[in-house]
């Protein structure tokens, strides 16, 4: 296959990218950094710094749109939350303008998304067919992003995988790769009452999943993608600091990171149960399902 990928350098990209490779897949990154991104990347993959650098006649058989700004790298400023819109959504319609000039259209668009889709849903728990507990500003975010898309896919007859995705977990980078320096030193902390549930997928999972979207034709629509066991922050923290082989004793109360996040706060101190209901009746096989599996296999290095 020929495969295009935006946002193709970050975490999930690295380890998706070589899986592709080796797999014998032509794939071309798009990406604001090609010379950063050429240290991260496999030397097979070809690296585009706009759109525009693509030929009419060029021919994909997937599309894989996983560019975005960080969430929750700066707090949410109007300005801040602009950005993170245009860095999906623009991304998104601007992968429509290609579609539109490219004489043969992909027939595959496999776009990201994040269970931050259902609002902060307390102790709901969440399938593909939930609809958004509260219409705060990560459902806006991921609402418009997956409608992007889903303009892009019948505009053009395109079969389209949304893959609303959890926190992911892996080595050397993404969320573990902030905190296990810091719990490594013991200074791990619970934020808030630990109650707040936190759905997660170990990156092998992830890159599994979408390449059962490359090679599945029958796959199509919203997939959670997350791990069956969705677990509240508390466990998740205890769970890390057992693994670090040290205390978890440490408590944030809530107080302060509203206070100093201010709407931000949600991600820490909100959550969403959700269930991978789609993939787990299609009889898709996680090979972490379980949250001590995961991380034993992350910190077993």
């Amino acid at each position: 296959m020929n495969i295009l990928i935006t946002g193709g350098s970050g975490f999930v990209g690295q380890h998706l990218c070589p899986v592709l490779t080796r797999r014998g897949h032509d794939v071309t990154v798009l990406t604001r950094q090609p010379g950063k991104a050429a240290t991260r990347l496999p030397e097979a993959v070809t690296l585009v710094a706009d759109l525009a650098a693509i030929a009419d006649d060029a021919h994909f058989d997937a599309v894989i749109n996983l560019a975005g700004e960080g969430i929750a790298d700066r707090r949410w400023s109007e300005a801040r939350k602009q950005v993170l819109l245009d860095s999906r959504v623009g991304v998104t319609r601007a992968l429509g303008a290609l579609f539109d000039r490219l004489i043969h259209k992909p027939p595959l668009l496999i776009n990201g998304s994040a269970v931050g889709f259902y609002g902060d849903a307390g102790n709901a728990e969440l399938t593909e067919s939930s609809p958004a507990a509260r219409r705060d500003f990560t459902y806006l975010l991921c609402d418009a992003w997956e409608q992007a898309a889903r303009d892009v896919a019948k505009q053009h007859g395109t079969r389209l995988c949304v893959l609303r995705i959890g926190v992911v977990l892996g080595r050397e980078g993404g969320m573990l790769g902030r905190l296990l320096p810091v719990y490594r030193l013991g200074l791990g902390a619970q934020l808030g009452d630990g109650s707040q549930w936190f759905s997660w997928i170990h990156i092998d999972d992830l890159v599994a999943l979408i390449l059962r979207c490359l090679d599945t034709p029958a796959a199509s629509g919203v997939y959670n993608a997350v791990a069956p066991e969705a677990v509240p922050h508390g466990r998740f923290h205890t769970a890390l600091a057992s693994r670090c082989r040290r205390p978890g004793f440490m408590r944030v109360p809530a107080w302060p990171l509203k206070l100093g996040l201010g709407e931000m706060s949600v991600l820490l101190l909100g959550g969403q149960k959700v269930v991978p209901r789609r993939l787990m009746d299609q009889g898709f096989v996680f090979s972490y399902p379980t949250l001590d599996a995961a991380l034993g296999e992350i910190l077993s290095a």
